[in-house]
């Protein structure tokens, strides 16, 4: 196992670029989750030079939020839309970087719809230390994202 190294500085790398945001239905007997609407956001950032000598750089990663119910009748009724550890029902939100999911634990994230696109505001700690990847560091970033439609998971 590589030893990590002290700080990635993602909040000073990381560049988010065009993003979408997408719905979903999904369920399963199995759990006892009934046909349920999720949201997934997904925010690319520019490839950049992570600091890992054990991953080819620069690195491609970026933000990706799913599985959130918003409990929305109409999953293109955005705007407003406020989301938060503790706050919303079970979501998942990651940064792969070192090779590793790494945790974010969204503070709060937000979406604004302007014009066809939504500015997406989120803070919150990325754990890399859970992975062994660098200590965790509180990251927050703005970006645009565009409803990207929806289908059924599979």
């Amino acid at each position: 196992m590589n030893d990590p190294i002290e700080v990635i500085d993602l909040q000073a790398k990381a560049r988010p670029l065009p993003g979408t945001i997408e719905h979903y239905w999904f369920e399963n007997e199995h759990v006892g989750l009934s046909r349920t609407l999720f949201h997934r956001i997904h925010v690319p950032f520019e490839p950049f030079d992570s600091g890992l000598d054990y991953i080819e750089q620069p690195e491609r990663t970026g933000l990706v939020v799913e599985w959130i119910n918003l409990g929305l009748a109409n999953p293109s009724a955005l705007d407003g839309v406020e989301i938060a550890m503790g706050g919303t029902p079970e979501f998942e939100a990651s940064i792969y970087l070192g090779g590793a999911h790494n945790w974010y634990q969204i503070e709060k994230l937000t979406l604004s719809q302007e014009g066809p696109h939504y500015r997406v505001a989120v803070s919150g700690t990325v754990e890399f230390a859970r992975e062994g990847v660098a200590r965790n560091e509180w990251f927050a970033l703005e970006g645009m994202v565009v409803d990207g439609g929806g289908g059924t998971a599979a």
